[in-house]
């Protein structure tokens, strides 16, 4: 029995385990770390902060492979001069990917000043803070949570806020690692989805469906992404580990041979997209107005509170628990 994961990425302190709610089913990182230990672990050399390009040529042509037939259906959802809202911007990529699109109002959120900052630059409206506190001048045509969910401290409060702020109509799009994936269940705790202390959710494609219509959403569509990434990162986190202090440095928190490691593994990618097994899961969801149903359980909270208790267990984990350790 292994104890623990680890941020074998970046070395931030700590050992960890995902637990599953007896109740809401919802996977959750344990111990749970608090906001001040979160900002701690993204003040590092944190990929998610630099652009594409930073990452490699075959990374950067992979990245635009990837997204070029996802983006070209998302533009065709889009009405004219489209306000869009990317929750967890990062360096403001997503946006950039639809900065042509005729008339579009491209708006960012992220808790980190660097985030904000790229954003900005680009020429992009962009809120240094929280989703939640957020407050919109007026509703959206789209909202993107692009590996912002797993992030999270309360996905469904998250869930929630996206459904108040999208016009109806109005389309939530995103992506999360694929918790149920041939990956994880290879690489157990090296496997690169758990990205420890910061995944603090983890999702699979019945859990996230549920999720999103238990919120309001209807024309649910989940699909596996062609993306080699965490097949590469996983081999990264075993090498880096094995070779102890004879390792490569890291930069960005990835060594010079992961890039290479990318196209070898998109044999097996495809197969595991083919299984829907995949490690990153896409989804795409469509408000269309407010079920009667869905509107006491909002009033009442419970499942659907907002952040800090949005989950069925909150932050802390369930006493129903089931603990998901790797051996």
């Amino acid at each position: 029995m292994v104890g623990g994961i680890r941020d074998w990425e970046y070395g931030v302190p700590g050992e960890y385990c995902f637990v599953s709610c007896s109740q809401c089913d919802f996977v959750q990182i344990h111990p749970f770390p608090s906001l001040e230990d979160l900002g701690k672990a993204y003040a590092v050399d944190y990929h998610g902060y630099v652009e594409a390009q930073d990452l490699g040529p075959v990374y950067l042509a992979l990245y635009r492979v990837k997204n070029w037939l996802p983006d070209s259906r998302l533009r065709r959802l889009l009405p004219p001069h489209p306000r869009i809202l990317d929750v967890g911007c990062g360096n403001g990529g997503f946006l950039a990917r639809f900065s042509h699109v005729t008339g579009a109002q491209l708006t960012g959120i992220d808790f980190s000043e660097r985030s904000v900052e790229s954003t900005r630059a680009r020429g992009f409206q962009a809120f240094l803070g929280t989703f939640d506190q957020f407050v919109a001048p007026e509703p959206y045509d789209m909202i993107a949570m692009n590996n912002y969910l797993e992030h999270t401290q309360a996905p469904r409060g998250e869930l929630q806020k996206a459904w108040d702020n999208l016009k109806s109509g109005g389309h939530l799009v995103g992506e999360v690692p694929g918790f149920n994936s041939y990956e994880r269940c290879l690489f157990k705790r090296y496997w690169g989805g758990n990205h420890v202390p910061r995944h603090t959710f983890q999702f699979d494609e019945i859990l996230l469906r549920r999720a999103l219509k238990e919120v309001g959403f209807e024309d649910v569509q989940v699909t596996h992404e062609l993306n080699t990434g965490h097949w590469a990162l996983s081999v990264q986190n075993l090498l880096q580990t094995f070779i102890g202090p004879k390792a490569p440095p890291l930069r960005h928190g990835r060594a010079w041979y992961y890039e290479l490691l990318l196209p070898l593994f998109l044999p097996l990618n495809i197969f595991c997209v083919v299984a829907r097994r995949a490690g990153v899961i896409q989804f795409r969801a469509r408000k269309m107005g407010q079920p009667e149903k869905m509107r006491g359980r909002r009033l009442r909270g419970g499942l659907l509170r907002g952040r800090g208790g949005g989950s069925h267990c909150g932050p802390r984990p369930n006493r129903g628990a089931q603990v998901f350790r790797s051996r």
